[in-house]
C-alpha cells in the first residue's frame, strides 16, 4: 500500500510551497488503493486535486522519479483538476523530492564563487 504520510511530510518540509502560493502544508489521503486526493490551500481558497492509477505509478510520481506529464501521456494515471494545478503539482513533486540536492548544489556553487 502507498505510504502517503511519508510524501506528505516530505512535501510539507519543502521550501518551495510558498513559491506556489501554498502557505499551509497540504493534506494527502487515499480514498482507496488507487485514488490519491490532495487537499490544499492556495492563498485564501481551498483546493482539491485527485490522482487515480496504479499505486506503483502514483509512488513514482510523488517521489519525483517520473513526471506527471509522462504518466498522463502514457495513460498510466488520471488527473482531475485544472491544467494550472497539474503544472503546479508536477513542479512541486519534482522540487520536493530533490530540494535537498538542489540546495546542496547551490551551496557548493556559492562556496566556489567566494
Amino acid at each position: 500500500m502507498l505510504d502517503v504520510t511519508f510524501f506528505e511530510r516530505q512535501i510539507g518540509k519543502s521550501p518551495y510551497l510558498p513559491l506556489y502560493n501554498i502557505p499551509v502544508k497540504p493534506r494527502f489521503s487515499l480514498n482507496d488503493e488507487t485514488t490519491l486526493r490532495i487537499d490544499y490551500r492556495e492563498g485564501e481558497r481551498n483546493r482539491i486535486v485527485v490522482f487515480r492509477g496504479n499505486p506503483k505509478y502514483l509512488s513514482m510520481m510523488l517521489d519525483g522519479k517520473m513526471k506527471l506529464t509522462t504518466l498522463l501521456r502514457q495513460e498510466m494515471i488520471e488527473f482531475h483538476g485544472t491544467l494550472r494545478q497539474r503544472l503546479k503539482w508536477e513542479a512541486i513533486f519534482y522540487l520536493s523530492s530533490h530540494w535537498e540536492q538542489i540546495s546542496a548544489g547551490v551551496l557548493i556553487k556559492s562556496v566556489k564563487n567566494v
